[in-house]
């Protein structure tokens, strides 16, 4: 910063430093514009008996280099997570329509949520506002009770006989 008026460069380095202060900002990041101007005005108007070190350039342009890089990948960062819910809602949307006319089970759950029997019937309708629904005999079920969608074969449960422990003849004589 000028020290002495130089040219009438101090008054002038006031007046634009009082009107930036004044000016209201509509965020308080800085811009890497902004930093350029700054940079700018300080060799303009920096005292030529001391001027900056060129490390100390060095540095600053460095530093604000490495936050403009930082604020792009926090940028795209928050955009992927705005594409990635919005990918999310689309594909939920689209399975639900997609089980409009097929047979589905339900999970029939009491008043406290439990589970309490099944429901087996045809998908007439789907309400997407909330949380997904479909809609059964007129009866509204959560997307996460559907248990199964078409003819789903009834899986036997296994025997809980032992296995046989006896050794397979080897066809070599020996028992």
């Amino acid at each position: 910063m000028a020290v002495n008026n130089v040219n009438g460069r101090s008054q002038a380095f006031n007046d634009l430093y009082a009107t930036q202060g004044m000016a209201e900002s509509n965020n308080n990041e800085m811009s890497l514009d902004d930093f350029w101007q700054l940079m700018a005005a300080q060799l303009q108007y920096q005292d030529m008996t001391n001027p900056m070190s060129n490390s100390e350039m060095m540095n600053q342009m460095t530093q604000m280099a490495t936050m403009n890089a930082m604020t792009q990948v926090s940028n795209a960062i928050a955009n992927f997570g705005v594409v990635t819910n919005n990918l999310s809602q689309v594909t939920l949307t689209s399975y639900s329509i997609g089980m409009i006319g097929r047979e589905v089970t339900v999970a029939t759950m009491d008043e406290n949520g439990k589970v309490n029997g099944e429901k087996k019937g045809i998908v007439t309708g789907v309400d997407l506002t909330g949380g997904q629904s479909v809609y059964i005999d007129g009866e509204k079920y959560s997307l996460s009770q559907i248990m199964s969608a078409g003819e789903v074969p009834k899986t036997e449960k296994p025997d809980t006989e032992q296995p046989d422990t006896e050794k397979p003849d080897t066809g070599d004589g020996e028992s």
